[in-house]
């Protein structure tokens, strides 16, 4: 960053065009006071369509190749989770704050050193941890915070995903560390206690590399019990509520709050708007990235508008914690560690 950030629009470079990388093409192409001024993807196609629609002057085949261009004052990485880690290395190594898509990494030692090195370059990290910005997740969270639930007894997190998109991730990711990660980071933003103890059991169905499903049972130093299901399971004709150009299907999620006064309650299919169409049912969800008047909004713009607010400051997140996703890397660990032996895994208490 120059000293002249806070006088001109934050020069963005965005790495990867998959879905997600989309989304974020579109917040950051339309957002006062950015400027969309690099990508990188390997598919020329992308490029071109991303590049055009928003009017990208730099267009590269490769992170290297972007960074090495310089000219940007911060990076978003939105590329498949097996390069993130490497990938937030090389822009923190060229002094540059990182937006990363979650996970940090796939293990907690790797994302140890990336939040060392954010932390010695003196640039922020923010996770793409898109519940903590979403409207319903906080108001929930404020609840707990003021004592209005009282202690937290029990959590229930749900997050099944429809089994057509599984193809894309079952040979990629562990569904611990792509879709069970967001419910981890909740737990712990609402918890505010660090995790003891995680039992876990996994089901193979597809053939594929990683687990199609995966349940776990945490409990927390503070006595709160938390149950997490992940699986990729919603059949076809389930009602969608992921709908994009090119991306349609159902994320059924759920989550419940149990304290010693009182309780809450989050159901993503209890949305207010239903399409009935010829060839399928759509309940839209409106809180996460709706997108209205060509311009995508809700909480995806809200943590994207969150984190360039932290590049001009030169600060770190009070939102999303890099401390808190690197414990959320402690406990997917634990988890897969406890799927795969069938015992119990005893955390140690975080590092100071």
């Amino acid at each position: 960053m120059t000293e002249t950030t806070t006088e001109r629009a934050i020069r963005v470079g965005l790495a990867g065009l998959g879905r997600f990388g989309k989304l974020h093409a579109a917040a950051l192409g339309a957002m006062p006071g950015a400027r969309l001024a690099a990508i990188c993807d390997p598919n020329p196609d992308a490029l071109a369509t991303v590049g055009d629609r928003y009017d990208v002057p730099g267009r590269f085949a490769s992170f290297d190749a972007m960074l090495g261009a310089g000219g940007l004052d911060a990076v978003f990485i939105v590329t498949p989770e097996p390069l993130h880690a490497g990938q937030a290395r090389q822009a923190i190594a060229h002094g540059l704050p990182v937006f990363l898509e979650k996970p940090l990494a796939f293990s907690a030692a790797e994302g140890a050193e990336i939040v060392a090195a954010a932390e010695l370059a003196g640039v922020p990290l923010q996770l793409g941890f898109v519940l903590r910005f979403d409207t319903q997740h906080a108001i929930v969270r404020d609840e707990i915070a003021a004592g209005r639930l009282g202690p937290l007894v029990s959590l229930r997190v749900k997050r099944n995903c429809s089994r057509a998109w599984f193809p894309d991730y079952g040979d990629r990711v562990h569904p611990v560390y792509e879709t069970s990660i967001h419910d981890i980071d909740l737990l712990l933003w609402y918890v505010g206690a660090p995790c003891v103890r995680v039992q876990a059991v996994e089901r193979r169905v597809s053939g594929l590399r990683y687990p199609d499903g995966c349940w776990a049972l945490l409990e927390f130093a503070n006595g709160a019990v938390a149950m997490l299901e992940t699986s990729w399971f919603v059949p076809d004709g389930a009602p969608a509520n992921v709908l994009t150009p090119d991306w349609r299907g159902t994320i059924d999620a759920e989550l419940e709050v149990v304290g010693q006064r009182g309780s809450a309650r989050i159901r993503l299919l209890d949305g207010g708007v239903a399409l009935w169409r010829p060839d399928y049912t759509a309940v839209p969800e409106i809180g996460l990235w709706p997108e209205a008047h060509g311009q995508i909004g809700g909480a995806l713009r809200a943590e994207d508008e969150h984190f360039l607010a932290c590049v001009r400051n030169g600060q770190s997140s009070t939102i999303a914690s890099a401390a808190d996703a690197l414990e959320g890397l402690r406990i997917a660990e634990a988890i897969v560690e406890a799927a795969t032996s069938g015992q119990p895994v005893d955390l140690a208490p975080p590092a100071a």
